[in-house]
This record gives structure tokens, sequence and C-alpha cells, in this order.
């Protein structure tokens, strides 16, 4: 299919979006930053139209299929393994000492975002924290599960920190309200320290984020409008680049480095035996 010179610039300009990220990127989050850059318009059809661009670009192999992610839509599919030396290798993968035992904070990363798993996911692994995608509100027993966590961490002497990352619009606002609320229901006078890290006003501001008017028919409308104006930006607009380093300063503003880099070291200290375990049970398999 023969492309106009628009859309071959358009494509052009989704490939250098890419090649700025090490990592897959949904076509929401392209979307987002093609608008913010004043590329294409903020409006339904240019997304769908998008869509199609980055359907032909790849059937054209202008952009690599591997450049994109769907987060949203997964295979589920128990473990299995070829043999027991297959299976042993995922352990020797598999291994991490719990870096948060001997610091005295405890913290969670909560995002409203679930196709935002995969930007957030990479770096809570990497320091051993808890991240839950709420998925808008949250249930009954999701709360009462996360009370539970908290208090427990409390009792073992830790400070707790609940980091939330979420659309700036009337939805979000009153996801993070009601979060808050719920877990104080169940621990009134529970010590957890509540943060709201993005979106911001001052968020949006600094990134010239593209904004959408509010939907009337949410019922937290008014309020937010009041409070915020008519404006609302979702989440999934910041930069990856830039939602990974706001993760990464939350965690770090609650950690003992110098606490972390000592487990780090037990643990690949205990790496090396865990290796030499599983070459003796290769060894003396038949």
């Amino acid at each position: 299919m023969a492309l106009s010179r628009a859309n071959l610039d358009i494509l052009g300009q989704v490939q250098q979006i890419i090649d700025a990220y090490d990592f897959a990127l949904s076509l929401r989050q392209i979307y987002y930053q093609l608008v913010a850059k004043q590329i294409i318009p903020n409006e339904q059809k240019h997304y769908k139209n998008l869509s199609r661009l980055c359907v032909i670009g790849r059937d054209t192999g202008i952009l690599q299929e591997t450049a994109f992610i769907d987060r949203l839509r997964v295979v589920d599919k128990p473990a299995s393994w070829d043999d027991l030396s297959d299976f042993l290798e995922d352990v020797r993968g598999a291994y991490k000492k719990n870096k948060w035992n001997n610091q005295n904070s405890y913290i969670e990363i909560w995002t409203e975002k679930d196709a935002l798993r995969g930007v957030v996911a990479p770096i809570t692994h990497d320091y051993d924290v808890a991240l839950f995608v709420v998925r808008g509100q949250v249930s009954r027993t999701a709360i009462y599960e996360s009370y539970k966590r908290f208090a427990q961490k409390v009792m073992e002497g830790k400070e707790c920190t609940l980091f939330y990352f979420g659309d700036f619009d009337p939805s979000g606002i009153s996801i993070y309200t009601s979060i808050i609320e719920r877990l104080k229901e169940f621990g009134e006078g529970l010590p957890i320290e509540f943060k709201r890290v993005a979106l911001t006003a001052e968020q949006i501001r600094e990134h010239d984020l593209p904004q959408d008017p509010a939907k009337t028919s949410d019922p937290n409308c008014n309020k937010f409008i009041k409070e915020y104006g008519d404006n609302v930006v979702e989440l999934d607009s910041l930069p990856p680049n830039v939602l990974r380093e706001l993760i990464r300063e939350s965690i770090e503003s609650k950690m003992d480095g110098q606490l972390f880099g000592q487990v780090q070291q037990v643990e690949e200290g205990e790496r090396i035996k865990l290796d030499e375990l599983i070459q003796e049970i290769q060894d003396r398999a038949p």
C-alpha cells in the first residue's frame, strides 16, 4: 500500500520515539508523545489513524514488531520444563533475597493503570518492591489484604509508605482518596504515609502533556472541576522514562542504600552456593 508523504512523516516520528527507549511501547504511549509534540491532534480519529498506520508500518517493514507491546492481553499458562536440568536453570535465575528485611521502611507502589505494568514493574522488581495495580476502585477484599500487609510491617517496626500513580481526572483522584479512607477504616491509627506522586498539575505543565475535557458523566466531575479545572490527563501520557524515574526516586527516598548494597553482596554469595548445588545435582542426573 502506497503511503502519502504526511503518513510517512508520521511513521518517521513514531520510529524516533521508539528509538528513544530501550523497551517496547504501547500504541497509546506513542500516541500521547506524538500529541505532546503537536505532530497529531488529540482526537480519537487520529488515534485510530495512528493504529492503522502502525499496522501498515509493520507490514511494510518500516517499523519493527518487537517495538510494540500490548500489556493488557497476555497468555496464561502454567509453568513447565523440558527436564530437571531445564527447571534448575530457572531456579538459578529466580533466586532473590528479600532486600527490605533490614530496612527501617516498608513501601508499596500502587498504580491505577494495568497498561503501564510493563513500564513500572522492571523498576519495582530491581528494588524488590511490591507493585499493586488497582485497575479502578479497589475491592473490599483487596483493601483488607493490603491492610494486613501494612499492619504486619508496622508490627515489625517498619515505617510504611504507599506511593500512588494515577490519572489526573475525577476517577483517578477519587480512587486515591477512597484507598486512603478505606485503609484507615480497617486500621484506624495505622501509621501509613500516603503519597500521590503522579499525575500532578505541576507535571502536566512541566511536560506539556495533552489534555482532554473532563467527562461530565463521571459522578466526581463537578468536584474535580471546582478544584482543578475541566481538563484531564491520563498517566499514560507521561513519557515512560519520566515515570520510571519518579518510581525510582520514590523508592530511593525511603531506602538505605548502604544496607541495600550489603544485602546485594550477600545475595551474590548465596547465588554462588546455589550454582554449586545445582551443578552437583546436574552432575548426578542420569
